[in-house]
């Protein structure tokens, strides 16, 4: 546990042989949806250890009637215990919506399927836009930078005067002069780039 990152989801779930209560000194923890009212010696240990590991116990924090929170029959079918359970980072707790026990699929076991809804947003990283124009930007305030960006463009004039010649039929001085802004441009942000790497922002 202590090896995962702390910006991880760490959920952990199964049968824990576990009866969890509703005391309230444990509230926080287990909330006071349990299907037991006392804790017994297993459930201590689990809810001690979701506190020190800053963990949540979510399978007992959900209303629902007694039987979808049934998670083990005896034998005899006399007996029903909740002893499967889920825990999840305090931080994430919000990201599991609903726990049951569903009593209708076999599964060839004592013990009943629980159903979760998990539900969490996923965020989209668009700093490197921002990123990049501010590179672009500072390659003008640099007075070195500045003077290796106007060698460049002067070593690539023979370029503009090619494109210039190849566009000599169009009659349109419109495009003319976008293609050379386009080339201009690019020649700009390769310059952008390599600065970008050399101060070890790429």
């Amino acid at each position: 546990m202590n090896q995962i990152a702390g910006s991880d989801i760490k959920i952990i779930l199964g049968n824990f042989n576990t009866k969890v209560g509703k005391e309230s000194i444990y509230k926080p923890t287990i909330g006071n949806e349990s299907l037991h009212n006392e804790t017994n010696n297993n459930g201590r240990k689990i809810i001690q250890f979701g506190i020190s590991k800053g963990l949540n116990v979510r399978s007992t924090t959900f209303h629902h009637k007694d039987i979808h929170k049934e998670t083990w029959y005896s034998a005899d079918g006399r007996t029903a215990n909740q002893t499967d359970h889920v825990l999840i980072s305090n931080r994430f707790r919000s990201a599991i919506t609903d726990i049951r026990a569903l009593r209708g699929p076999d599964i060839g076991s004592d013990h009943n399927l629980l159903k979760i809804n998990f539900k969490v947003k996923l965020r989209v990283k668009t700093g490197n836009k921002y990123n990049e124009k501010r590179k672009t930007v500072n390659i003008f305030q640099n007075p070195k930078w500045k003077q290796e960006y106007a060698t460049e463009i002067n070593n690539k004039s023979d370029i503009l005067e090619n494109l210039d010649d190849e566009d000599r039929t169009d009659n349109d001085i419109n495009e003319k002069w976008e293609n050379i802004k386009t080339r201009i441009k690019e020649i700009k942000e390769t310059a952008a780039y390599r600065k970008g790497r050399r101060q070890g922002n790429i």
